[in-house]
């Protein structure tokens, strides 16, 4: 799956001034989906081209700067935390958050909210992969402009809808439309986000969405809706490891880039 051009040469390091940004890694679920894949082993430690998918997005952060992980866990906790450990060998200082019962992303973001010091704050979606994803986190970083990864798919239906509008020559977020099930073109939620500490609030009053979970999109919305900015920041080849199919199109894509080829 890819995005209609890529987000070019993204901008390295920390934020400007050297100004520590942290992150918030989600990485709690099960991933039902993916069957007996995930009986015995969560989702985000699943191989993708002989590499835990978690390992991606911890090297992606260190690679721009990043030092702070809060790793909100859940299913099957112990063995994350001891696959990460204390993050040192990630370059990373990760501490560990136990979500207990999964109830959504938006709860997650809950969880790790007081212990967040940096405004903004990266958040990255643990169950999916972007092949460029360094680039991405580091184009985030060049300013504190609040900001969400897009995916351009020809299939939509089964993504969160990025509702957008170009200002200025850059994609901004108007709206978010959860799964309809219709298979047309459109720009999706990618999963990494550059937040501000102004969103906790929203995330703090989240009510449960239809399907019975607290959602950061719904946060996000809520957010846009009272005037604030979110660029929306256009990803290259990216895929959602929720199926056992789109496992497969991980390992193809991670075997195929220098990000999956990294011994």
């Amino acid at each position: 799956m890819s995005a209609p051009g890529g987000p070019g040469v993204r901008a390295r390091g920390s934020r400007p001034g050297g100004r520590e940004c942290e992150a918030v890694v989600l990485a709690a679920g099960r991933g039902v989906r993916l069957g007996a894949l995930t009986a015995s082993t969560p989702k985000v430690l699943l191989a993708v081209h002989h590499r835990a998918l978690l390992d991606y997005h911890l090297e992606a952060l260190s690679s721009v700067g990043v030092r702070r992980v809060w790793l909100v866990v859940g299913y099957r906790a112990e063995q994350v935390e001891q696959h990460v450990g204390d993050g040192r060998r990630f370059g990373l200082e990760v501490m560990c958050l136990n979500q207990g019962e999964p109830r959504g992303t938006g709860d997650a973001v809950r969880v790790a909210g007081p212990r967040i010091r940096s405004d903004p704050f990266l958040v990255c979606n643990g169950d999916v992969f972007v092949a460029d994803e360094a680039s991405v986190l580091g184009g985030f970083l060049a300013d504190d402009v609040p900001k969400v990864a897009g995916a351009w798919v020809t299939d939509a239906g089964a993504y969160g809808r990025l509702l957008t509008h170009e200002t200025s020559g850059e994609l901004r977020l108007a709206g978010i439309e959860e799964k309809d099930g219709h298979p047309t073109a459109a720009w999706v939620n990618a999963g990494l986000y550059l937040l501000p500490r102004a969103l906790l609030r929203w995330v703090d009053g989240l009510g449960r969405s239809p399907r019975g979970e607290f959602e950061l999109t719904d946060a996000l919305r809520a957010y846009v809706a009272r005037d604030g900015t979110v660029r929306v920041v256009p990803v290259g080849a990216w895929v959602d490891v929720g199926t056992v199919e789109n496992l497969a199109l991980a390992n193809q894509l991670a075997a195929t880039t220098s990000t999956g080829g990294r011994a």
